[in-house]
């Protein structure tokens, strides 16, 4: 009976064992004074002036961002001139004009009877590259097949590099590319309630169903959809500078992107054909001190846990508070000068096709996704001009 007692005593002990191991440990974070947090874009370009404000949220807060409205929002060059910004939906503020490269800017904002204000910053040339171009590679991935064991695999990418000059007035950049693939789909021909055009799809879902309507008999004719997909580099900054002890005057062969021969990945469905590309690449001119704060940005990003990881710390911005210097304002003031440019890229079926790469003078605006029906839209390229 003893015996049975201590097995009994043991059951129990073994319970709330396994159940306190399933118990989910929520750590105690305090809650923090509201920060202000300033993010701005400031560039020669005028649909790329804006001066966003907000608070800060502690880190349990299911709340909606609280916008900072009514604060005066001022762009102040070193000759006393001053900018005002206007504020369009609340904590969204634009400059109605551009500053001008070469000149002195600070921002300076003013809310609450306080004064934030950052260092002040000289607006670089308008950037420039010497040369884009491709290479053939294969990149290698691990990731772990249908039995669940890693496995090495290949792919044939064409590598898109840029080179860039180095001066005394500008040698450190900020990139971002944005690769549009053209598509054609020819539906079966009864589906003639297909519409004539569809701008900005959000969604693989949305496509398909708008591409993919009740068929009717009403129209048999043969038609043919024209169509596109934006992919984008959002998951890091792309920032190019000098090789420490380097002495060139330029830098080669930056990487920005890698495509894809088999371009299935990229599109919504099996049935869509492609192998041609738009690239729209823009470029900005930043200072050493932007390139450091945007590379800082980057290593808190890559950090997956592991023991070599930087090590998790606040990264300051320029902002200060002119009554309290101590006081923590977030954000960084961004002056950038800045330039696009477009080329239409052709990578062929395999290695052994010819590249077709040309730079377009022409820059329409063109939606995120969409498709037109019969005839191309008007920004569509082909091999020739």
């Amino acid at each position: 009976m003893k015996n049975y007692f201590f097995i009994f005593i043991g059951l129990i002990a073994l319970t709330f064992l396994f159940h306190s191991c399933e118990e989910i440990y929520t750590p105690a974070i305090d809650r923090m004074k509201q920060l202000m947090v300033v993010d701005s874009h400031i560039t020669n370009d005028p649909k790329q002036n804006y001066v966003t404000v907000f608070k800060t949220r502690n880190f349990y807060s299911t709340s909606a961002v609280e916008w900072i409205s009514g604060a005066l929002v001022e762009l102040v060059q070193d000759n006393f001139k001053v900018v005002k910004a206007i504020e369009g939906t609340p904590g969204h503020y634009a400059f109605p004009s551009t500053p001008v490269p070469g000149g002195n800017y600070k921002l300076r904002i003013t809310y609450m009877n306080e004064v934030f204000e950052s260092d002040y910053v000289i607006m670089p040339p308008i950037p420039s590259i010497d040369s884009l171009y491709t290479t053939f590679a294969i990149e290698k991935s691990v990731r772990t097949n249908g039995y669940g064991v890693p496995e090495v695999f290949e792919k044939k990418v064409r590598k898109v590099s840029i080179d860039i000059p180095l001066t005394t007035e500008l040698k450190y950049y900020r990139l971002n590319y944005r690769a549009v693939i053209q598509w054609k789909y020819t539906p079966p021909p009864f589906y003639d309630s297909v519409p004539n055009i569809i701008y900005a799809l959000n969604t693989k879902k949305a496509f398909l169903e708008a591409a993919t309507p009740p068929p009717t008999a009403d129209d048999t004719s043969i038609h043919i959809l024209y169509g596109w997909i934006s992919h984008y580099n959002k998951d890091f900054f792309d920032l190019a500078g000098p090789k420490e002890f380097s002495l060139s005057d330029k830098i080669l062969n930056h990487h920005l992107v890698s495509l894809a021969y088999k371009s299935q990945e990229y599109l919504d469905s099996a049935t869509q054909d492609s192998h041609n590309w738009i690239i729209i690449l823009d470029q900005y001119g930043i200072s050493k001190d932007s390139y450091d704060f945007h590379a800082k940005l980057n290593q808190q990003f890559s950090a997956e846990g592991s023991l070599f990881d930087p090590v998790l710390t606040q990264v300051y911005g320029n902002m200060h508070c002119l009554k309290d210097p101590s006081r923590i304002i977030l954000g960084y003031f961004d002056l950038n000068s800045y330039k696009q440019y477009r080329y239409y890229l052709n990578l062929g079926t395999g290695t052994e096709s010819t590249v077709v790469l040309r730079q377009l003078d022409k820059y329409y605006e063109i939606p995120d996704r969409g498709y037109t029906k019969d005839s191309p839209p008007f920004f569509w390229e082909t091999n020739y001009k």
